[in-house]
């Protein structure tokens, strides 16, 4: 999907660009959970662990724009919200990849895979996310209430996906995790999947 969208042209169609995006780093989080998973050795798993969070981060960044221009822009992300955004996604991602034994103090991988994350930095991730994924929400909530009809369909049908696909992502792939919870975190994956896939055929394949 990343790569058919991509060669729709991104550099002047944001919905292209932020679409693409979206699609590319769930590929890279899922890799980065089958690598996790898949427990080649402990500090691999450990470093795979950190990986995912600045990727699934940018995932829900791109969620957050595609809502704002998706299917038409009504309104402008103020200049002091981006740098926030660029500011915290920089930090975040050299600290998982630079200071992942930071960020994952402990790891194992016998009986089965299983790591812990540094709490504090976790929470503010925790608290970044779930902004990131209700002001995606919010947007759409409001942009559907304020539509007109030719609009209103596509409208739900994303809302809905981008619910599940957060919703879903959040609670395997983020809460569970609180509780050490490992068995589930590929089921997130493929909530986001249909979520994408869903949101690809609205914007690309659907006629009306």
């Amino acid at each position: 999907m990343s790569f058919i969208v991509f060669n729709r042209g991104v550099k002047n169609n944001k919905i292209n660009r932020y679409f693409s995006l979206l699609t590319f780093f769930t590929f890279l989080w899922g890799v980065g959970l089958i690598l996790f998973n898949y427990g080649i050795s402990i500090e691999l798993s450990r470093f795979f662990a950190s990986f995912i969070y600045p990727v699934a981060l940018m995932i829900l960044v791109s969620v957050f724009y595609l809502t704002v221009y998706f299917p038409y822009k009504s309104f402008e992300v103020s200049t002091l919200y981006k740098i926030l955004v660029i500011i915290f996604s920089l930090f975040f991602t050299i600290f998982c990849l630079w200071g992942y034994k930071i960020f994952v103090p402990e790891a194992a991988i016998l009986p089965v895979v299983s790591v812990v994350y540094e709490p504090w930095s976790y929470l503010l991730y925790t608290i970044i996310l779930i902004t990131l994924m209700l002001a995606s929400i919010i947007i759409l909530f409001s942009k559907f209430f304020k539509a007109e009809k030719p609009f209103k369909l596509s409208l739900k049908l994303t809302l809905i996906a981008i619910i599940m696909g957060s919703v879903a992502g959040s609670y395997f792939n983020l809460f569970l995790m609180y509780f050490n919870h490992n068995n589930y975190n590929h089921l997130g994956p493929l909530f986001t999947l249909l979520m994408n896939g869903s949101v690809f055929y609205l914007i690309f394949l659907s006629k009306k």
